[in-house]
């Protein structure tokens, strides 16, 4: 007897949506402007490039502080070589990073910067939340309702809410985090961490950055960058500290 096939298809595959894969992004924070002109030929973009390599992104600071603010020679360089911007917000005292007025005082300030430079809706703005020490003696006392204030103020202008902090488990910042996001959970969820800890010694760059490892706070949360390196080379400084970020951090590309 012949035998009957099936009258349907049996070899179904499942599929799932497409997604985008996650890379590690290759960069530097300054204080110093990246360059004064648009196409990147003058200032520390083209010393940076030749003695690591050329960053993914950079992180630079939205206003006038002790540090200068981004121009728009800086946002202009960066479109020409599709570099990412990690803007930081930092035009405040250092000590006062105390309750939620503060930090939503700090978000909404940050976030008129961000628009005034043309920084589209749906990107990172990093608050630079300093260590304690003899220059910021009050960080000390950061606590959850500025880690709320700062949220708040930066998802209500449109922007992606993102911390920078010593994301070492039991820290004054790690601390202040896992209260807030104990109390408010959605933190966890929609906001990005920067960490500054482990800080690396040794000779870097960028085909030779070490695999990503940052310090984690000991509870929920996107732990999406890590400044591996701050400038501590005394003969050759390079005015540039060096960062890995998750290509899922939202930078903007200009």
């Amino acid at each position: 007897h012949k035998v009957q096939g099936p009258t349907s298809l049996v070899d179904i595959q499942a599929r799932s949506t497409a997604i985008q894969p996650t890379r590690i992004l290759w960069g530097v924070d300054s204080c110093k402007a990246i360059t004064g002109s648009p196409t990147g030929a003058d200032g520390i973009f083209p010393q940076v490039a030749s003695r690591f390599g050329t960053p993914d992104f950079w992180g630079r600071y939205l206003t006038d502080t002790v540090c200068p603010g981004i121009s728009s020679a800086e946002i202009a360089a960066a479109a020409h070589f599709h570099m990412g911007l990690l803007p930081i917000y930092n035009q405040y005292n250092c000590s006062n990073v105390v309750g939620y007025d503060t930090g939503k005082g700090y978000a909404v300030a940050a976030t008129a910067a961000a628009q005034n430079l043309g920084i589209s809706q749906g990107r990172a703005i990093a608050i630079d939340i300093e260590p304690p020490g003899d220059a910021c003696p009050g960080a000390v006392n950061v606590d959850a309702g500025f880690v709320q204030g700062w949220f708040d103020g930066v998802v209500a202008a449109g922007y992606v809410p993102t911390y920078y902090g010593n994301g070492t488990g039991g820290s004054e910042f790690a601390s202040a985090w896992c209260s807030a996001v104990s109390a408010w959970p959605a933190l966890a969820d929609r906001s990005y961490l920067w960490s500054f800890q482990p800080s690396l010694l040794g000779n870097f760059n960028k085909n030779s950055a070490p695999g990503y490892a940052p310090n984690q706070t000991g509870c929920a949360g996107n732990m999406a960058a890590w400044q591996y390196q701050i400038d501590s080379s005394m003969s050759a400084p390079s005015d540039v500290d060096h960062d890995e970020a998750l290509s899922t951090l939202p930078l903007w590309y200009p």
